[in-house]
């Protein structure tokens, strides 16, 4: 809101009309003009004691419907100013604070409160925002702008503090991909009627020569008429780790407002929607930021009738400001949470620190977001690929050709995306063949200008 002049227009003419009556007054010596000049100023000066004097009790308290939103949706904002004043406000305009990550119109007028509400009372705003961009972002202060009841002075006054509405990254539907159905030594996935069972299932198979007679299954070879052994299967819920490089180096163009990465965005994005692919596809999924930032979640694999099918925000939301902390009902949201919040590694000293993946030495699928990274970071994405039967990689456009053969050579199935590529057009491109680096020159993107000198880069 712009500064305002204390004054208003409709002041400024009473003042000028006490003028002309003071001349006249003195002109032809008019007792009642000299009077009606000083009632005139008298008014003016009264008006802005009352509005600049006066220290009225405020109280600004916000509510959002729901605390929670994902990029793209709305949320409903309530503002309740309480007052205490001794002077009734004819006319009161407000404007709340939007930040950059939030659009929408938050100005009006508040009702009057009239004579009757001399003393102690409440009025209410509302409006609507619609989230652009995910992360924490803080609506106020209040702006006050006050008036008195003959509109003669103006005060503008910020009021109130901040609060905060946390914007969940989008989450794209992703279709399905034979390429996590099998695993690179042709393990297949367990059936759905395993997963779940939560200990061995016992089954019964004919007799073999060199099976040890302790494993005879009695009651299934009376059943059968000829001799069964037990064999268990072991339950097998089906894992797979979702790796996001976190380095802003990584995911800089030469055009990006620094304080705001849109690549590192669409990552954070797609390592959301993959997640929650994922479980909904009965993996467990383990989560993991490969940089400074702390990033490790274990995401258990649920029901279709659970957590956020429905919708990105779960039951969460209302839960987020009980005694100022966070409550987490659920791992998906959980870890949508810690997505919603991450910023970028600002530190271009450290390779990718990929110590919980290596550490974990698990036999699963690893998809692996990744900006352009260096060659120091080839080391530990080597380790990653020999521990994983299906090492998958997904690169943003401008990725160095050299990279790329360094990734490949280390066993990591590539797909290099375009610049504004859909997300569903980069995982649908996990089912086909990894991309190769003889691309065409039209299918190159330019690199990082200024951050590295070597190295062509590849298209897809």
């Amino acid at each position: 809101m712009k500064r305002r002049a204390p004054l208003t227009r409709r002041a400024v003419g009473v003042l000028v009309a006490a003028g002309v009556c003071l001349v006249f007054a003195r002109g032809i010596g008019s007792q009642e003009l000299l009077a009606a000049a000083g009632l005139l100023i008298a008014l003016v000066a009264a008006s802005f004691g009352a509005v600049y004097l006066e220290r009225p009790s405020l109280r600004v308290d916000r509510f959002t419907r729901p605390d929670l939103v994902s990029v793209g949706g709305r949320t409903e904002v309530e503002v309740t100013i309480a007052e205490t004043s001794a002077l009734p406000h004819v006319h009161t305009e407000w404007k709340d604070r939007v930040p950059p990550g939030l659009n929408g119109s938050a100005s009006g007028t508040l009702p009057s409160t009239g004579v009757a509400g001399i003393g102690s009372r409440g009025r209410t705003a509302r409006y609507t925002v619609t989230a652009l961009r995910r992360g924490e972002h803080q609506l106020g202060p209040l702006a006050l702008t006050v008036s008195d009841p003959f509109g003669l002075v103006v005060r503008r006054r910020d009021v109130g503090g901040t609060h905060p509405v946390i914007v969940l990254p989008e989450i794209i539907a992703l279709p399905e991909i034979p390429a996590l159905t099998a695993s690179r030594d042709g393990s297949t996935r367990p059936s759905a009627l395993h997963v779940g069972v939560g200990e061995d299932d016992i089954i019964a198979r004919p007799y073999l020569p060199g099976d040890a007679v302790r494993r005879l299954h009695w009651r299934a070879s009376a059943h059968h008429g000829e001799l069964m052994v037990r064999q268990e299967e072991q339950r097998n819920d089906p894992e797979a780790t979702v790796l996001l490089d976190t380095a802003a180096a990584h995911w800089a163009w030469p055009d990006d407002d620094p304080s705001y990465l849109p690549a590192f965005e669409q990552a954070v994005s797609l390592a959301a929607s993959i997640a929650n692919h994922l479980v909904d596809a009965d993996y467990r999924v383990n989560l993991f930021g490969a940089g400074d930032e702390g990033l490790a979640r274990e995401i258990s694999a649920r029901s279709a009738a659970s957590g956020l099918r429905s919708s990105p925000v779960g039951g969460m939301g209302d839960a987020l400001e009980r005694s100022g902390q966070h409550v987490e009902e659920d791992e998906l949201d959980a870890a949508l949470l810690d997505l919603a919040l991450l910023r970028p590694t600002r530190n271009e000293n450290r390779f990718l620190d990929l110590s919980q993946v290596t550490a974990a030495r698990r036999a699963q699928p690893v998809i692996a977001i990744l900006g352009d990274v260096d060659e120091g970071d080839l080391s530990e994405l080597t380790a990653v690929a020999h521990l994983s039967p299906l090492p998958i990689a997904l690169l943003p456009a401008g990725a160095r050709h050299r990279t790329i053969d360094l990734l490949q050579l280390a066993g990591w199935r590539c797909h290099v995306g375009e610049r504004g590529e859909s997300f569903s057009a980069l995982w649908l491109g996990t089912s086909g063949p990894a991309t190769t680096t003889s691309a065409s020159p039209t299918g190159r993107t330019r690199g990082r200008a200024g951050r590295r000198n070597g190295g062509d880069r590849g298209g897809h």
